[in-house]
């Protein structure tokens, strides 16, 4: 079964082929937008499912590259 584009661009935007910057920047934003400093695993699906990235597809790198990006 082929894909077509359109299919392809939202297969790449939810991080299947893997998580990269943009990915984590946009989980991110959502993450700041909780008022508070504790993110349980909750949270963090929350923030994926709505930045449309799945959250299955952080490996620990992408979670120390979002832990990172968050801590600045």
């Amino acid at each position: 079964m082929a894909f077509e584009a359109w299919q392809l661009g939202l297969i790449d935007a939810a991080g299947y082929n893997g998580i990269r910057g943009e990915h984590i920047e946009a989980v991110a934003r959502e993450l700041e937008k909780l008022p508070q400093y504790e993110i349980n695993t909750a949270d963090f699906r929350s923030a994926c499912y709505r930045a449309g990235v799945d959250p299955d597809n952080f490996d620990q790198d992408a979670l120390a590259g979002l832990q990172e990006r968050l801590n600045r």
